[in-house]
């Protein structure tokens, strides 16, 4: 990957509605090479869909969000497997679309030993296992996963994490969300719910600090 002293993903002055009103309101920051942003808050606070529009997912409501045209790589919620395939025809359909995993995050998180099983019968961190090792490739600038340790057991979760901390040493940027664990040495954008009577207009505030 080529390393820039450029920024690799900027949000400026970004708002997301939802509803009648804002979830998230005049929102700026940006990632260089090797930077690793934590979007941490409760429930309800705006971090699903922060990613979503920085992923150019959803629309919107004023701002602007500017990243490597593809080369983005977005995981949401959903594993995206097909439940009628086994993982190996999982990959191999990936594999049609251009997207291949990456061998060395594909063996950290134990992906092959899973290849024969149907999708349908894995436990959701076994299918979050896959799904990050067609996610975290290496010819992408900006991994964007939202919750990337959810379901997975201690022992992956740390695996992951060493992954990330090498990806980001490598000068890739990250963001990601997660209740459960960060990376030493990542930013914290903490988003703050605003509890507001029905109709109320306003949106979510945040702060950004050092981990």
């Amino acid at each position: 990957m080529t390393r820039t002293t450029s920024p690799l993903l900027t949000a400026d002055r970004l708002s997301v509605a939802r509803g009648d009103g804002l979830l998230l309101e005049d929102l700026s920051f940006s990632l260089l090479p090797g930077d690793a942003l934590h979007v941490v808050g409760e429930n309800g606070a705006g971090k699903s869909t922060l990613l979503l529009a920085l992923a150019g997912l959803i629309p919107i409501a004023s701002g602007s969000v500017h990243s490597p045209q593809e080369g983005v790589a977005f995981l949401g919620h959903d594993n995206g497997l097909i439940l009628d395939l086994s993982v190996s025809e999982n990959i191999d359909l990936y594999a049609g679309c251009g997207i291949s995993p990456d061998p060395v995050v594909s063996n950290a998180l134990g992906v092959d030993s899973l290849m024969n099983k149907p999708a349908r019968t894995l436990s959701f961190g076994q299918a979050r296992r896959v799904a990050l090792a067609l996610t975290c490739l290496p010819d992408k600038a900006v991994w964007m996963l939202d919750e990337p340790f959810a379901g997975l057991d201690q022992k992956t979760a740390m695996v992951l994490q060493s992954v990330l901390r090498d990806r980001v040493s490598q000068g890739i940027a990250l963001i990601f969300s997660s209740h459960e664990r960060s990376l030493e040495g990542a930013r914290t954008l903490e988003l703050v719910a605003q509890h507001l009577p029905t109709g109320g207009s306003a949106g979510g505030g945040a702060c950004l600090a050092r981990a």
